[in-house]
């Protein structure tokens, strides 16, 4: 990093007393809650994509980026709970199988969620420009309301993923260290069971490749912070705050049509919000990272900080991986209805048959469906959409595509 043994030592040391108070309490906290986020992260995006590949869900092309995403943070948690368990002086950790798995979750990892990152901004630019065609009525955009647009914008998502993780594809090599005792640590700790003052282990490390210097790792650490974290946050934060403003525009245009009448401002309401809330936890668990990334390729010394927050910022990504199947159930009643029809084996069935008309039943209804009964508006049998008063214009470009 540019930097000579004794100024490493000095910064390594510097932030770890700086922290150290900060880091110990959140490491148990950390050891607790990434076990439980993970698991039922999994879980979670698993039933996304359940819910999601239904005939009633795969209409929409925008539920496609839905199941890419899912699919990307359930092997990003999963890949993550299987890394962190194999913890130091654990038999495993000393083996070459081991080594290479740490290889793949390095790499794995961080192209994932760059993924997933990507897809969330395509997403949002694809749906800000259907709704911008569909709310003029001449203009050069061709159409994007379909699979083949999201199927390009998917793909495109990946690309760009690619090209920021280069650096991280070649960073990496397998060292292999000299036979030795096990260490102290070893002997008196979690796993001092496994091991005998005599046994002897070869250590399996990663290292970068020979040629590797200082420009490389800067370049390393400036697309890293660019391209995989501050770029995507200014780009969502544009298009969302864009579309959030159409909404908010065809709502008010459409109350002035119908005198106040109309139930289509609750709807847009939660599309405005549930729009804010992706934008506000993406930019809580990603700008930070990108921030002091672009920074550290600037001043080597900040990598000791960034080592040093390793446990803040998987969480935070974590939570970022975790928080779709919130916000798709608190803000589509179509999403909740689904998800209630695929799993009434184990949760109690709605009220609604797959058409969204209720189903008589003459034994009582549980709690969990007079809930849903509840939380969802009326739609309209011939569209699916909030119905609109007959001496108000039906503003379809502009609602139902933002509803979809």
């Amino acid at each position: 990093m540019g930097l000579n043994s004794t100024e490493l030592q000095e910064a390594r040391d510097y932030f770890k007393q700086l922290l150290l108070p900060f880091t110990s309490s959140f490491t148990i906290f950390h050891n607790y809650v990434y076990v439980f986020l993970c698991v039922v992260g999994v879980f979670a995006n698993i039933s996304i994509v359940v819910v999601l590949i239904r005939p009633a869900m795969r209409k929409s092309p925008f539920n496609l980026f839905l199941v890419v995403i899912a699919l990307c943070d359930a092997s990003l948690m999963g890949t993550y709970l299987a890394y962190k368990h194999v913890e130091l002086c654990h038999p495993w950790y000393f083996s070459f199988p081991w080594a290479i798995y740490t290889k793949f979750y390095a790499i794995f990892s961080v192209f994932v969620h760059s993924c997933s990152l990507w897809l969330t901004v395509n997403m949002a630019i694809l749906r800000f420009l259907v709704l911008y065609r569909g709310s003029r009525s001449e203009t050069r955009i061709p159409q994007c309301n379909g699979f083949g647009a999201a199927y390009i914008a998917i793909i495109l998502a990946f690309l760009i993923a690619c090209i920021g993780c280069l650096p991280i594809f070649i960073r990496y090599r397998i060292i292999e260290g000299e036979a030795g005792a096990v260490p102290d640590l070893c002997l008196v700790g979690k796993y001092a069971d496994k091991w005998e003052p005599t046994d002897m282990i070869r250590f399996y490390g990663l290292s970068q490749p020979l040629w590797w210097n200082c420009d490389f790792e800067r370049i390393n650490y400036w697309m890293a912070a660019l391209i995989l974290k501050l770029i995507p946050c200014l780009l969502l934060t544009i298009f969302m705050t864009l579309l959030v403003r159409m909404l908010i525009e065809a709502r008010e245009r459409r109350s002035r049509l119908c005198g106040g009448m109309g139930n289509g401002n609750s709807q847009a309401e939660r599309t405005t919000a549930m729009l804010t809330g992706i934008v506000a936890i993406f930019l809580i668990t990603e700008l930070p990272q990108g921030v002091l990334t672009f920074a550290a390729g600037a001043s080597p010394r900040l990598t000791f900080l960034t080592l040093q927050l390793n446990n803040v910022f998987d969480l935070l990504s974590l939570i970022n991986s975790a928080v779709n199947f919130v916000l798709c159930a608190l803000m589509s009643h179509v999403f909740r209805r689904e998800f209630l029809l695929t799993f009434s084996m184990c949760c109690p069935q709605s009220s609604e048959n797959h058409s969204g008309a209720p189903i008589n039943k003459t034994s009582n209804r549980s709690i969990l469906s007079t809930f849903s009964n509840i939380a969802k508006p009326k739609t309209s049998k011939k569209n699916g959409f909030l119905p609109v008063p007959t001496n108000c214009p039906d503003d379809k470009n502009t609602v139902q595509l933002a509803m979809n």
